[in-house]
């Protein structure tokens, strides 16, 4: 399996302002690729790559995620709208095929993190009302919910499971947040303690989880 990091949001224009998150990136080893597999335009993976570039690390924009990984890899999920992505099945196949690669890194952001929940919103970061859908039920039992204003965002009500007990597990990530997902892939991922997460150094602010039982 993949190691897995869910970005709250932050990496993208404003990426300037989060240089302990720049500066990790610009240290992974092997390729660093950048994908906007939520987004209809590449500029949040344009201005990546020219922030990285100016402290020396090269990095690659890509239309399709590997199909394999023989060396270690960095793969950088840009944001957008997690309910156009998951609108699209070659990219959902690809997106999950991608999570099953082992020496992948992989930093999910924004968009790209919500759609690997169990129940995905769309953008999240402009106050407006969202839309909400099934996710790719990567992250078993959890939804998450990028750019979020901390554990009482009453967007996280959007995100709530009928067919789970109090909604089902839910992870706020306001923007600057990131976190690694423990135990992705495990038997018990189905399960709300299935996995765990676990803030990064690099995370400006905490991670808030909401409904888990």
């Amino acid at each position: 399996m993949a190691t897995l990091y869910l970005s709250g949001g932050g990496l993208g224009r404003s990426a300037h302002a989060w240089p302990e998150a720049l500066q990790w990136l610009a240290v992974q080893p092997g390729p660093l690729l950048l994908a906007s597999i939520a987004s209809v335009d590449d500029r949040q993976a344009r201005t990546l790559q020219q922030l990285l570039a100016n402290i020396g690390r090269e990095a690659i924009l890509v239309d399709h995620l590997p199909q394999e990984s023989a060396e270690p890899t960095t793969l950088f999920l840009c944001g957008g709208d997690a309910t156009r992505l998951l609108d699209q099945p070659e990219r959902v196949r690809e997106l999950t095929a991608v999570l099953r690669l082992p020496h992948l890194t992989i930093v999910a952001d924004s968009a790209s993190a919500m759609a690997l929940g169990r129940r995905a919103a769309s953008c999240t970061c402009g106050g407006h009302p969202i839309r909400v859908t099934d996710g790719i039920g990567a992250l078993g039992a959890w939804s998450v919910l990028a750019h979020a204003a901390g554990s009482d965002d009453e967007r996280l009500a959007a995100l709530a499971d009928e067919a789970l007990p109090n909604g089902g597990p839910r992870l706020a990530l306001p923007t600057g947040a990131a976190v690694e997902v423990l135990r992705l892939g495990s038997r018990m991922s189905g399960e709300p303690g299935g996995l765990d997460f676990r803030s990064t150094p690099w995370s400006l602010v905490s991670a808030h989880r909401s409904g888990a039982r």
